[in-house]
């Protein structure tokens, strides 16, 4: 079948499986619009296959096409969790597009899965030195992220992530026993 008519019978019959089918050879694509194209398609993914394929696209080596798989998971229901460990890793990694950096830290905020995004974020937090005036803005709206996640705020001033710390030492625990639940419920669910 070709990949119009199988893109066309997938878009008529809300078939995710047929749209991830289509657009993963494009994903491939030497040229880098394609692939940012083809990536931005399986926006709003809810299938752990189609979520895998979108997180193994933030290696790619063109910063746009990184920057659009960040947004489209950031458009995506990711219940597994599947997507955290990569969001998670270049929103820690100081040699990372700071937009970039910002993007994955957007995408990680949907997640249900708040002790295992928590470290995440607080690890690019409490990283920020003082010298690398730089970085102040974005620890800044991560920070800001951070308590949305969480519903808590500890403001963004130099104890705040001292207070974090100290809430997590509190509700650390807890946060991974949910976690872990979640984890189990989607699981069972057959996802």
């Amino acid at each position: 079948m070709s990949t119009i008519l199988l893109l066309v019978s997938a878009l008529l019959l809300q078939d995710e499986a047929a749209l991830r089918e289509a657009f993963a050879k494009e994903i491939k694509s030497e040229a880098a619009a394609e692939r940012v194209a083809a990536v931005k398609k399986l926006a709003g993914a809810k299938e752990e296959k189609t979520i895998e394929l979108l997180a193994g696209v933030l290696k790619d080596k063109e910063l746009e096409v990184r920057k659009a798989a960040a947004a489209a998971l950031e458009a995506s229901t990711d219940g597994g969790g599947v997507a955290n460990k990569p969001l998670g890793e270049i929103l820690v990694d100081k040699k990372d597009d700071l937009d970039l950096r910002f993007d994955c830290a957007k995408a990680l905020a949907k997640s249900r899965y708040k002790g295992e995004v928590f470290q995440y974020f607080f690890k690019a937090m409490s990283e920020i030195g003082k010298e690398e005036r730089d970085f102040h803005k974005f620890g800044f709206k991560v920070t800001r992220l951070l308590d949305s996640v969480i519903g808590k705020s500890f403001g963004t001033d130099k104890d705040t992530c001292e207070r974090w710390e100290e809430w997590w030492t509190d509700n650390g625990a807890a946060l991974r026993k949910e976690d872990a639940r979640k984890h189990e419920e989607w699981k069972q669910a057959g996802k």
